[in-house]
């Protein structure tokens, strides 16, 4: 921080000109030649002398002393961040997010995930068992999927989720199907054997934004998170088993960060939105 506003400010906060260069171990003279200085680059009078110890701010001083302690504060809090960063290097972390999760979830939490100094995150979106896969494989340290699942090794917690509805046309014949591993896909088989539904005409599509690109244009009919559903879509609720949670994988030993400290920053941040 620049030197002749730490002057200023520890005269202004002792009201003194020797107190002040005692606490900044320099000479009485020294500090009078910065005061100086200052009121010369800035043209205006920063304190009245008139008095015998104590100096009065004038009220050019009051505005540059909030200007000065903002800027103290960011000049602390940057150096903090550097020093930080220095001493801990960043610590290269991939999650995994399932399309609907990337869509759902992921907005609401990644300024949280950003301003976790520690990590560096990078984001990767698939369905959820190329993730499964992928947290085997140790290519995403941790993934966010949409249902459950049991493999060895393999942690798993709920998170907040969301729900499923049944999205488009009434009378459609075309049932519109997310690829096999996809957490929707889970689901819309489970619906179909439910209720004891056959489809006529299927097609598989593995984006739901082409899903959706669909639906839109009146094209078919299939599950869906209501949440990235756009308002024109026809859409009808489904039972409480529809409902569900998300769940937050990863293997049973990361060094770098738990399962445990990543879900309560996740849910911590789907709190507050």
């Amino acid at each position: 921080m620049d030197k002749l506003l730490m002057t200023f400010m520890a005269v202004y906060e002792t009201r003194n000109f020797s107190l002040a260069a005692k606490q900044l171990f320099i000479s009485q003279p020294s500090v009078s030649v910065q005061i100086n200085q200052l009121e010369k680059q800035l043209g205006v009078s920063l304190f009245d002398r008139s008095r015998h110890r104590q100096v009065q701010p004038t009220p050019a001083a009051a505005k540059l002393y909030q200007t000065a302690e903002q800027l103290q504060r960011t000049w602390n809090q940057g150096f903090e961040q550097l020093k930080q960063s220095v001493e801990r290097p960043q610590i290269k972390a991939i999650l995994g997010f399932s399309q609907t999760t990337s869509v759902e979830l992921l907005p609401r939490v990644i300024e949280t995930l950003l301003a976790d100094a520690r990590f560096q995150f990078e984001i990767r979106t698939m369905n959820s068992e190329s993730i499964l896969q992928a947290v085997v494989d140790r290519q995403v340290a941790y993934g966010i999927i949409e249902k459950p699942i049991v493999a060895d090794y393999i942690l798993q917690t709920e998170l907040p989720g969301d729900r499923l509805v049944l999205a488009g046309k009434n009378d459609a014949t075309l049932w519109l199907l997310r690829e096999p591993g996809s957490g929707v896909r889970h689901y819309t088989e489970a619906y179909l054997h439910e209720q004891g539904i056959v489809p006529q005409k299927t097609l598989v599509v593995d984006s739901n934004q082409s899903i959706i690109g669909l639906l839109t244009n009146g094209i078919g009919r299939t599950l869906m998170s209501e949440g990235i559903l756009p308002d024109q879509v026809n859409r009808q609720p489904l039972g409480e088993q529809y409902h569900r949670h998300f769940y937050l994988i990863g293997l049973d030993q990361q060094p770098n960060i738990s399962l445990a400290d990543l879900r309560a920053v996740l849910v911590d941040a789907m709190l507050q939105h």
